[in-house]
């Protein structure tokens, strides 16, 4: 029985195509982390029933987790594979922290609470 022989050529495409494919499948699966805006997470509503100083205090608190999650989200990318982690361990969290500062603000406006912007 003869051994059939690869032609390098050959197989260095078909492992080139092969890694287009798994990037092609990674890129998409990040387009699908979810709602964008987060308001599946984050009610409307949720700061109506609290004080100017609550809305401050708990609108200071997502300034700082955003900046701990963009930290870390920098931190991992920095590293192999990075973005990817960054992106399943941080990303999501991310979204909703930003999305939850968006409605604390449009809360401290609507309000009219003295809050000088983050």
């Amino acid at each position: 029985m003869a051994a059939a022989r690869v032609d390098p050529r050959t197989c260095d495409r078909l492992v080139r195509l092969a890694g287009a494919f798994a990037l092609a499948g990674l890129v998409a699966g990040c387009g699908s982390f979810g709602d964008p805006m987060g308001y599946a997470v984050v009610m409307q509503d949720k700061f109506d029933f609290m004080t100017c100083p609550e809305i401050v205090g708990h609108r200071a608190g997502l300034v700082n987790r955003e900046k701990q999650l963009v930290d870390l989200i920098e931190k991992a990318e920095t590293g192999v594979g990075g973005f990817v982690i960054g992106a399943l361990a941080y990303r999501s969290e991310l979204g909703t922290v930003r999305t939850q500062l968006t409605v604390a603000n449009r809360a401290v406006q609507a309000k009219g609470c003295d809050a000088k912007k983050p």
